[in-house]
């Protein structure tokens, strides 16, 4: 069954229009996605290795969690989803803070693939072993903890290949601190 999309406007409110996942991406239409950010109580930070067959930045470091939101869904329940399909996490809305929404600039892929989206932000408090996470191997290759200080240097360009989003990067160092 296909996932359907709201449609939104260059200010992020809906338009009242859905279209297919994939007829989202051909045209390019503004949609919203969820980012979750996996933090641990050491100050850690969750990193996944996005899968070799991903139509956008395959085998990239990436955000612990990331996925669409469904039409008609919260960003809540797309982020609390996403984290259960990518890292087979169950966790409780109170784990998932809000930090911020960002427009992501528009991102050719390819002749039929384009990313144009908003980004809703949260950071999850989580402390759960990587040995107890659930990959599915399709979407994620690895994950990994990274501490915040190797996970700047990464950002900066001294570590694996990361999914640009430097401006997201750098409100999330300054949500934690850094």
């Amino acid at each position: 069954m296909a996932e359907y999309l709201d449609i939104l406007n260059e200010h992020g409110e809906k338009t009242g229009q859905t279209m297919t996942y994939d007829a989202v991406h051909a045209a390019g239409a503004i949609h919203r996605t969820v980012h979750a950010w996996l933090v641990n109580s050491r100050g850690q930070i969750l990193l996944q290795k996005r899968s070799a067959n991903k139509r956008a930045y395959p085998s990239m470091w990436d955000i612990s969690v990331g996925g669409h939101i469904s039409a008609g869904q919260t960003s809540l329940e797309a982020a609390k989803r996403e984290t259960e399909e990518e890292l087979g996490l169950t966790l409780p809305d109170s784990a998932f803070s809000f930090m911020f929404t960002i427009r992501q600039p528009r991102i050719i892929h390819g002749d039929d693939f384009i990313d144009d989206e908003f980004n809703d932000v949260y950071v999850v408090h989580c402390d759960a072993a990587i040995q107890d996470l659930k990959l599915p191997p399709d979407e994620v290759e690895e994950a990994r903890w990274l501490d915040i200080e190797e996970f700047k240097k990464w950002v900066n360009g001294s570590g694996g290949p990361l999914v640009p989003h430097p401006e997201e990067y750098k409100r999330l160092l300054e949500h934690l601190g850094q």
